[in-house]
């Protein structure tokens, strides 16, 4: 069943690639607005892409609209796919992605911004970018950990968010999770199939969550944080508890409603 589940939705995915090109060519000109046309095509698109994939969406709390750069854990290449479609938000990426076929064209279009990972100068001109997108009342979204893990949150690295300061945009934390149950213990844990690290390819990635009959995802927005009068390792220190200490809460929350289940 999952060999004839994988096919059909690398066929369904490669249609949506054909369309995608078609509705980036239209609409899309290298910036993401919070409204108008352009926004809806991306979110759009992103979701009918998450639901080829198997991707069932539950958001929790209230994105903030405009003007607010996002700060998330990052546990996927799945985690672009959901954001995006729940808010319209420039996305930060590693260079390399610029320079894939086709992918890296559809991300530019749609408004991606890139940085050279461990490269000063770069990281520079892409907080000056993010600050410019943030001054026209535009969102933006770093993982700032710097890259995706297992679910055990590194520290949130603050230099990309002084484009918040310097904009004098919101900082909005965002809490992401895959929950999926255990058969032997009946805890809630991070599903295994989602994970992006270590030696795992991007090809080894998609097959193993294309064969799944479906993924569960949790996306939290939490509080948000003014970032008048703050330092920006204050405010990266502020959002990674904030992140944590949510991401235990749903674990513990879920734990115990399976637990009680069961009495």
């Amino acid at each position: 069943m999952s060999t004839i589940r994988k096919y059909i939705r690398w066929l369904l995915f490669a249609l949506l690639i054909i369309i995608g090109i078609l509705l980036t060519i239209i609409f899309l000109r290298n910036t993401m607005p919070t409204r108008g046309i352009s926004s809806k095509v991306v979110r759009a698109w992103l979701w009918l892409v998450s639901r080829v994939f198997g991707v069932r969406i539950k958001s929790y709390g209230n994105a903030l609209a405009e003007q607010t750069l996002f700060v998330s854990n990052h546990i996927s290449w799945l985690d672009i796919l959901v954001l995006g479609h729940l808010v319209p938000i420039h996305f930060l990426s590693k260079h390399e992605v610029k320079n894939m076929p086709v992918f890296g064209w559809l991300a530019t279009r749609a408004g991606t911004l890139y940085i050279h990972r461990g490269n000063k100068e770069s990281a520079s001109d892409a907080s000056a970018e993010i600050t410019a997108a943030l001054k026209q009342n535009h969102n933006s979204l770093i993982f700032a950990e710097g890259t995706t893990t297992d679910g055990n949150i590194k520290k949130f690295h603050g230099r990309m968010i002084q484009s918040a300061i310097d904009a004098h945009a919101m900082v909005q934390p965002v809490a992401i999770f895959y929950p999926l149950k255990n058969t032997d213990s009946g805890n809630i844990e991070l599903n295994p199939s989602v994970l992006f690290t270590g030696n795992r390819s991007i090809g080894e990635s998609a097959d193993l969550i294309i064969r799944s009959s479906r993924i569960d995802v949790e996306v939290h927005f939490l509080a948000p944080i003014s970032s008048a009068g703050k330092t920006r390792e204050e405010i990266a220190q502020h959002a990674f508890e904030e992140v944590t200490t949510a991401i235990m809460k749903i674990k513990t929350q879920k734990n115990t409603l399976s637990a009680n289940k069961h009495e």
